[in-house]
Parts: C-alpha cells; structure tokens; sequence
C-alpha cells in the first residue's frame, strides 16, 4: 500500500521469526497469540505497580470525566457535557457503567477497572500496530514491551482518562496503510479498520484529528496508485471518508446545538485565557510539546543517542576485514519513517494550535503520546535488535550505556517534571464515607474549594444528587463559598433542598450543623439542620464547575 522502506538484511535483523518456518511476513497464529498474550500480561503487571506504588491520578480532570460519565449513566444525553470535552469516552464508561448497574454500583472504583482493562486492550493495539509497521515477530514484541512500560504509558495505563486508549487507537490506524519492509502490502480492508479506529480516537480526543487528516490523504494516495483493484480502491477511499466522519459530525453538532461550528474552540481559547493570561510567548508555545516530550521521558530519547554512540564506536574499533561487531540499524528504523512523519505533523498542528490557545491547558505531553509509543517502538526494537548481532563486547558496552541511560532518567527525573499532582485522598475518602452513611436518594451540598470537590463527587458515585456550593470557572465571576458563614450555608443548603452537608470541618458549619457525623483529613460530614426539600436538578456542566475546558 504505502512502502516505506526496503527490506533490512538479515543482520538488522530481518524479517526472521516473523511467521514462515524461517520467518516470513505473516505471523503464524500461535505466536502471535502467546507474544499477544504476554504483552498484555506485561502491561497488567506494570499497571499493577504503579497502583501499588500510589498513582491514582493524573490531574482533577480525571475526576471530573467519571462524574460525567457517572451523570451519562444516570440520565443518557447525545453531547454528555454541553462543553468542548468529546463525547466518546462518557458514552463508552457511561454505558458500562449502566450494564454493570445491577452487579455493581457506578462508583470510583469501577472506573478505575475499566480504566485497567482499556490500558490492556491500549497494550494489544500497539502490539498488533508493530507488527504491521515492522512485519517482525521479535521487534514488535520487544518495542510492545518498552511501550507499555515507559512512565506516562504505565501511568495513563491505569488513569480515568482517554489520552492511552486515543493513542493507541491512532497508532493502530497510521499501522493500518504501512507495508512493512519485507511484503506484503496490506489488504485494503485493514484501511477500513484503521478509519473506524480513528472515528473513536477523533471522538475522544482533539489530537487525533490532524492524524485523521493525513491519514485520509495516505489512503486516497494508495487508491490512485496503479495496479489497484476496483475493489481495493473502493475500500481505500471508503477508508478516507470514514477517518474524517468523527472530527465533521463533531462540528456538525456544534453548529446545530451551539449556532457556531468552532464552538468548542472558542470554548477552550476563552477557559485557556481565563486562566493564564497573556501566557508564555510565541517561540515557547511553538516547542513546548517537543520540550515537554524530552522533559517527560528524557530516556527514550538519550537511548537512540546511547545506540548511535555504542555502534560508532563498536565500527571505528573494528580491524579491517574483520565481521561488524555491530549490526546496521539504520535500516532497520526505516520503517518508523512513515509513521514518525505522521506523528511529527501531529505534534506541529497540536504547536499551531497551542499558539492559538487551542490546546490543552496542562501535562502537554499527554497529548504527544502517538509520538511517544512510536519512539518507545523504536527503541524497544533497534535495542533488541543490537543485542541479538552485537558483538560480545559491544554487547557490554550497549548494557551499560543503557543502565546509565536509565540512572540518568531516574535521577534527574523529578527536576525535569514542573507538574505535580495530589490525589486528593481525603477528598475521595470523604466522598466514600458519604456514600455509605448517607440514603442514596438525599441530596448533599458539597464545598468547593477547588477543583478537589471532583474527586469527592467521583468517590460519591451519585453526581446528580449532589450540588456543589458555588462555580470556581475562571471565566465567571469570583463567589464566595457558602460554607464561609452560618447564614449563608443555611441559605444555600434551603436553596438546592440538602439533607447532608460535606466540606471541611470548621467552626461555621460546626455552628449550623453540629459535630460531622464522619470525618476524613481535614473534611467532614453532617446533616443539614434544615431545608429538606427536593432539589433542583444539577446539570452535567454545573458538576464539573468548569473542570470540564481544562483539557480539551
């Protein structure tokens, strides 16, 4: 379809292993499944440990998108926020969360098991994407490896939110058009499952959309390309179409529910504005997902620099007619040429936008994450590959520069990162405590102090009979909390009917309420001494109180 590359030697490793008894283009099926089967083992145990060593979350806005979801569940709607947040991932929880209602309530930690389970399907994807890209059984499985353990995939393995899910998805479609080195060229209906793979990743995210774009253009390329079939032709430009059905029925709904086909831009520009204004200048926002992609995972980059050094050295060092002490890789990266092109003209358009305020307002690197998989692909298969026809001693000395490699990252690590982030265990134990103590029909009035409030409203699990007390939307006027004083708690908790209050345990509403009747950290939970009645209903965009612009 799209040829990238010759084929490699079989010193860079070749195709060998890659499916026919001597390793031909097509994987045989038991291979694929064991390899298939522990790649994804891989990655559970690898997301079992960053859930034991503590990560729970990447920012409020994984909060934020369970209370959605939790709130599409209980009450289903076409556009689940009325925001600029696509739909997809609240359609996808919202309805898991509704067949599992009668065995499991939808609480925060059922989110967090499909969250589990879509970082392993994320694993298979990227697995299945190698293949197609490299056409060699070892090289996909030792770059699958690498990518589902590198420290924002492992984290975003285990995270409520769509950015691992969206990558892979895209991954999987830049896969779907590529000839690897050795033949043969893809059927055209693999185009077809990459274009429905990308209507779900362009439905979740903003980042896919560019990849959306070129991928149409790579697949009506190959459709006009000689020697095609009608049929094959057909499927090709189908395949275009599709990959663009997301991104058009998005500002199709926009211009019908909004009056403004670009109003989840002007959304994100003015929530962006609000709050950073002025922000950093042109040159920084024009490289800041490049810099964030070294800050992140300065070791995915310094090892290419590692081989490159190693296998200098290991032919300078080499007598004259004597064997390569190392293999050439050169050639056998050029089948990431493509696909790396792809994601090189993602991340310009994710820049282009940034300079507009178009993008997302923290963790830029999340929205880099195609590029990362691809660079973990790389590297995870050019190691492999020096290893396996190295010589002893460049064997050595390739160990070692990567032991150092891996020292480097972990030490200077925690200077490199400006984000950091609390996971509000107080906030979701309190929401838990509520959960249990309280009917499941009363209406609470909820504290907001911050975007914190989210992470009580998740552990709660019954967003539309909670009310938060006031908007923290940078783009609204300041409020001052209802919880400040007695008079203006009793007023607010009359206002929206609360039979419980839950905020942070202080003198004014000791004075309205009395003793909590459970406490967690600094927050606490009581009756509400008066106005019982019903409540008026909380809308999806008042939940979120705002939370829901921070990353579109």
């Amino acid at each position: 379809m799209l040829r990238p590359a010759p084929a490699p030697g079989r010193a860079a490793g070749g195709a060998r292993g890659a499916g026919s008894p001597e390793g031909g283009a097509t994987a045989s099926s038991a291979p694929f499944a064991r390899d298939l089967a522990l790649v994804v083992l891989a990655k559970a145990a690898v997301s079992a440990l960053v859930l034991a060593l503590g990560f729970r979350a990447v920012s409020d806005d994984d909060f934020a998108r369970v209370v959605l979801a939790q709130a599409w569940a209980h009450a289903p709607q076409l556009d689940p926020t009325g925001t600029s947040w696509l739909p997809a991932p609240f359609w996808l929880n919202g309805a898991l969360f509704r067949g599992l209602g009668r065995f499991f309530a939808p609480t925060l930690e059922v989110a967090r098991a499909v969250a589990f389970a879509l970082g392993l399907v994320s694993a298979a994807l990227v697995h299945v994407s190698a293949r197609w890209i490299t056409g060699d059984r070892r090289a996909a499985l030792a770059g699958a490896l690498l990518a589902g353990a590198f420290p924002w995939s492992a984290c975003l393995g285990v995270a409520t939110v769509p950015e691992l899910p969206t990558a892979a998805l895209s991954l999987f479609a830049v896969a779907s058009l590529v000839t690897p080195p050795a033949g043969p060229a893809p059927p055209a209906g693999r185009a077809l499952l990459g274009a429905l793979a990308l209507v779900i990743a362009t439905l979740s995210r903003y980042e896919p959309w560019p990849v959306a774009v070129v991928f149409a253009a790579m697949a009506l390329l190959a459709a006009a390309r000689l020697g095609q079939g009608r049929a094959a032709q057909a499927q090709l430009a189908l395949a275009a179409l599709v990959a663009l059905a997301g991104p058009a029925a998005w500002v199709a709904w926009n211009r019908v529910a909004h009056g403004d086909a670009l109003h989840f831009l002007a959304r994100v520009a003015s929530y962006r504005n609000a709050v950073s204004p002025g922000g950093d200048g042109t040159l920084l926002r024009l490289f800041a997902y490049p810099a964030a992609m070294v800050r992140e995972e300065p070791e995915l980059f310094l090892s290419p620099v590692a081989l490159v050094l190693i296998a200098w050295r290991a032919r300078r060092g080499a007598a004259p007619g004597a064997a390569h002490p190392f293999p050439p890789l050169l050639r056998a990266a050029r089948p990431y040429a493509l696909p790396g092109a792809v994601a090189a003209l993602q991340i310009a358009a994710l820049s282009l936008a940034l300079v507009r305020d178009g993008a997302p307002t923290h963790h830029p690197e999340r929205a880099t994450l195609l590029a990362l998989l691809l660079l973990a692909l790389a590297v995870g298969d050019l190691s492999a590959r020096a290893f396996r026809g190295a010589s002893s001693g460049a064997r050595r000395a390739l160990g070692g520069a990567l032991l150092v490699v891996l020292f480097l990252g972990v030490f200077f690590r925690p200077h490199l990162r400006r984000e950091h982030f609390n996971p509000r265990t107080d906030e979701v134990a309190i929401g838990r405590a509520a959960a249990e103590l309280t009917p499941p029909s009363a209406p609470l009035l909820i504290e907001v102090v911050d975007y914190g409030h989210l992470a009580t409203l998740a552990a709660l699990g019954r967003p539309e009979r909670a009310h938060p007390d006031r908007s923290i939307d940078p783009r609204d006027p300041p409020v001052r909390s209802s919880f400040d004083d007695p008079a203006s708690l009793a007023r607010r908790a009359a206002d929206v009917g609360a039979a419980y209050l839950l905020g942070r345990v202080r003198p004014s509403v000791i004075d309205l309420a009395g003793p909590p009747l459970a406490t967690r950290g600094a927050w606490g939970l009581w009756a509400a001494p008066a106005g019982r009645g019903a409540p008026p209903p909380a809308t999806p965009e008042s939940r979120a109180s705002g939370s829901a612009e921070a990353t579109p």
